[in-house]
Order: structure tokens, then C-alpha cells, then sequence
């Protein structure tokens, strides 16, 4: 197993109970070994008495005389004012009680097959017992979490953690070209609208959503799911859908039809804050 080395830049983050590093991947290995140490810790209160100051309301009665037709009338008016007193609070107070110390062995696999140069940063993170990896990366790729496998073991008081991680680097520049969907439009049953480029149509998805949707009330849905390859017709920029063949009939009323484009993909998005991945529109429907 090849590892990260040259290409690999560590920096450190210690707390009390956490570490954290990262690395830049530049794409001239496909992998890399990392250890971390932590510590897991529960939080406990100790209470103690402290001397402060309290305060409290306290009312006075004054007598407010008024000269009336009737001859001098007199009533009693409430005032408050704060008083300062000394006095004794219990307060308490955290602190953290180790119970475990915490080592992470993590295996991280990447895969580049588009034969892009890369320049990805990932991130490691050990809180505690709580192991994650996350990725910002150069928007040249869709950096996809294929695998993951945690295994945790004790050891008295040490807890270890093996972790194997492998990660796919799927360009991204095909994919955002792909994920359009406009003029959509309706021929008697049949839904069109135009799609995005479909040089990796293998990893484009296509989902519909049909409502019936009154003004007002709620909507009933009609058509909710991902369409299927013999669901959907594909040609030159063009796609179609037979709402007939789906089973889905439009009566009288208000209707919504929403067309969506998706990345298809297994595993999770590291980057996902760098790239929309679907892309949709909606068309209203009265009839």
C-alpha cells in the first residue's frame, strides 16, 4: 500500500478531547494511513456556596391628599424601590472526568479515474469517541464517499478505532452540464421538457412529481418517484414521459408537474456545499 507522503501536509489541533488533521491530496498516490488521539469524557458538577448580592422588591405606602369639591380626600399609593442584601447562592460548577482515552487508525482509500490532476483537502476529525471525515475541494470534482467501515474495540480504558474510508473523485464538469431542466411543457399526456448534456447520462437520474393542487386544501399526490430507464424517453436534448403509461390521469382542476434531474451516485457527498446536484422545474396545470 502506497502512502500519502509527499503529497501529504498534517496540521494538528489538539483540545482537551479532540485532534484534527488534514491533508492535501494532489492526486500522485491513492492512499493514505493517519493515527489521531482523543479522549472521551463525561461531564460532572461539583456545588458550592458563594457570598453575593440578591435583591428584592419592596413596596411603600404614601398618603396622596387631593383638594375635591367634596372637601380634602386622602388614599394610600403603593411605591416599590430594589434593595440591595447580602446574601449565599449555591451555584454549580462543570468539569469534565476522563473516561476513556481514544486512538483512531484510519485507512483512506481515493480513487481518480478521469486522469485529472487533483487538489483536494480532506479533513479528519477525533471528538471524543466521534470520528468524521469531511472534504472542500477544488470544484474540479464531486468527491463521493463510497465506503466507510468503523470497528470500535475497548481495551480497559482505551478505546481504539479502526476506520477504512474510500473515496471516488468523479469530475464534475459532465455532471453540471448534465443537471438541466427547462421549457417544460405538456402534449395532451405526454410531459416534455429539454435536458442538459448527456455525455454521462449513466449517472444522471430523473425523478417526477405529480400533484393535484387546489387553490385551496391540500394537494394530493398523484406521481411521486424516480422514473425508470423505460419510463423515460431520452433523445438528443430532449426528454419525454406518457403520464398514461405511468398510470397517472389529470381530471378537471389545478395540477403541479415537477421534472427533476439528479446526480445518481452511492455513498455520501463530501463537498456537497460546492455543487448543486439536481436540478428541477415545475409546471402548472389548469384545466
Amino acid at each position: 500500500m502506497k502512502l500519502l507522503l509527499a503529497t501529504l501536509s498534517l496540521i494538528f489541533a489538539f483540545s482537551a478531547s479532540a485532534e484534527t488533521r488534514t491533508f492535501f491530496y494532489n492526486g500522485s498516490q491513492n492512499s493514505a494511513e493517519l493515527q489521531l488521539r482523543s479522549e472521551e469524557t463525561h461531564t460532572e458538577y461539583r456545588y458550592e456556596q458563594r457570598q453575593n448580592i440578591c435583591h428584592r422588591q419592596e413596596v411603600v405606602y404614601r398618603t396622596i391628599c387631593q383638594n375635591t369639591p367634596r372637601g380634602r380626600q386622602c388614599h394610600q399609593q403603593p411605591h416599590y424601590r430594589t434593595v440591595s442584601y447580602p446574601c449565599w447562592q449555591t451555584v454549580s460548577i462543570p468539569y469534565q472526568v476522563k473516561d476513556f482515552d481514544v486512538e483512531a487508525n484510519v485507512n483512506l482509500t481515493i480513487e481518480n479515474s478521469s486522469g485529472l490532476s487533483a487538489g483536494e483537502n480532506f479533513k479528519l476529525n477525533l471528538d471524543g469517541n466521534r470520528l468524521t471525515l469531511s472534504a472542500v475541494g477544488s470544484k474540479s470534482f464531486i468527491i463521493v464517499l463510497k465506503h466507510s467501515q468503523v470497528r470500535t474495540n475497548v481495551y480497559g480504558r482505551l478505546k481504539i478505532i479502526d476506520a477504512d474510508y474510500s473515496v471516488e473523485l468523479v469530475e464534475a464538469a459532465p455532471i453540471v452540464r448534465a443537471l438541466s431542466v427547462n421549457n417544460i411543457s405538456m402534449n395532451n399526456t405526454v410531459l416534455n421538457f429539454k435536458t442538459g448534456a448527456t455525455e454521462v447520462s449513466n449517472l444522471i437520474g430523473y425523478h417526477l412529481d405529480v400533484r393535484k393542487a387546489p387553490l385551496l386544501g391540500s394537494d394530493t399526490v398523484l406521481f411521486n418517484r424516480e422514473l425508470s430507464s423505460g419510463e423515460i424517453s431520452l433523445s438528443q436534448g430532449q426528454a419525454s414521459v406518457d403520464l398514461r403509461m405511468l398510470g397517472v390521469e389529470l381530471s378537471g382542476g389545478r395540477h403541479t408537474l415537477t421534472a427533476k434531474a439528479f446526480f445518481k451516485h452511492q455513498g455520501s457527498i463530501l463537498n456537497s456545499s460546492q455543487f448543486e446536484t439536481e436540478a428541477s422545474r415545475t409546471l402548472i396545470l389548469k384545466r
